[in-house]
């Protein structure tokens, strides 16, 4: 490499360094579905649920923190801007539909690595986009934060789901709930824990 060259990297990468340090990473304001046991300091319960919790937090470079209590700004304000972000979530994901035997569509898989994921249940309409292949008022369960599962109220055989679905929640590094919710209002409502008392 020539000197001229590796004059030309260096200045490159000073001025990369300088620009990181001038535009430091903006932390986004972020809602993640919790296990209660996690005791975030910041959160806000679940209708029906003795298990899960909306656990707020802010999230930078895809890495969450706690947000402190007090939070900065008030809740309604936080779950305004998680609200945004999570919209930003929901566009990126490509759902994995999930067929029977016979071709009937028995669930909706939705995955990203963003910990927020879950706050995509949190969106306006959020079930009216899957109403054409779920039906209307589908159920979601949130075994981890990186995984959503999406069931049709009628006809869903959840038995044959119960077992996978503990699974995904006993073998991860962040689980999140056993409990099958559904929406009451525009609001997320605990109907069924799949873990046996």
């Amino acid at each position: 490499m020539s000197t001229r060259t590796r004059a030309r990297s260096i200045l490159a990468l000073l001025l990369l360094l300088s620009f990181q340090l001038t535009h430091p990473t903006v932390a986004e304001s972020v809602i993640i579905l919790d296990p209660y046991f996690y005791r975030t300091p910041v959160s806000e319960a679940i209708d029906g649920s003795a298990k899960t919790v909306l656990g707020y937090y802010d999230e930078t470079d895809g890495k969450v923190t706690p947000l402190p209590d007090p939070p900065r700004l008030t809740i309604s304000e936080l779950r305004t801007l998680a609200v945004a972000y999570a919209q930003s979530i929901l566009k990126q994901i490509s759902p994995k539909i999930i067929r029977d035997r016979h071709g009937v569509i028995v669930a909706i898989r939705l995955e990203n690595q963003d910990p927020a994921l879950s706050s995509v249940l949190l969106t306006p309409g959020f079930t009216d986009r899957f109403e054409n292949l779920l039906g209307k008022d589908c159920l979601a369960c949130v075994p981890n934060r990186q995984t959503v599962f999406l069931f049709p109220r009628l006809g869903s055989n959840m038995e044959q789901f119960s077992i996978p679905l503990r699974g995904i929640y006993h073998n991860s590094v962040w689980p999140v709930s056993t409990e099958l919710f559904e929406w009451r209002g525009g609001a997320l409502h605990a109907i069924r824990d799949l873990e046996p008392n």
